[in-house]
């Protein structure tokens, strides 16, 4: 989508490739020129990726007219929406599975403290006072 109002492609005519033009700036300086390299679909593609991890290129917005503008603005806050959707749900899921995995473990886990404190018990008492018919040495668990 931000291919197609063409901000930053110095490619397409307008004001953007102009101001570059008329002042006989380096290229280099141009926005997106790093990944002139790869073409514009991929150049593309890595700007869409970077703004996905936050990193925001607002260079080639100046040169927008108004109507570009209020176009590249809808289109990144419907990206950045999207984007922070996809991830939430993501973490959610995460989150959701993790609760799943401990759920599933839960009765062992509280029975493993039960005979932990049992067998703490069991040592605290003194040895005199202890019936060993009714603390066996082993417990069996089936």
């Amino acid at each position: 989508m931000f291919a197609v109002i063409g901000a930053g492609n110095q490619n397409v005519p307008g004001e953007f490739k102009n101001a570059y033009d008329e002042d006989g700036a380096d290229l280099d300086d141009l926005p997106n020129q790093e990944y002139a390299e790869i073409g514009l679909f991929l150049g593309y593609l890595a700007s869409t990726l970077r703004v996905s991890l936050g990193d925001f290129d607002f260079d080639a917005s100046v040169f927008l007219t108004k109507q570009e503008s209020w176009l590249y603005w809808g289109i990144w806050f419907l990206t950045v929406v999207i984007q922070c959707i996809i991830f939430l749900n993501f973490i959610i899921a995460e989150a959701s599975n993790s609760y799943a995995v401990v759920k599933e473990n839960l009765d062992q886990l509280i029975n493993k403290e039960k005979s932990t404190l049992v067998c703490e018990a069991e040592k605290m008492m003194p040895d005199r006072v202890k019936n060993h018919n009714l603390f066996p040495k082993y417990i069996i668990i089936r």
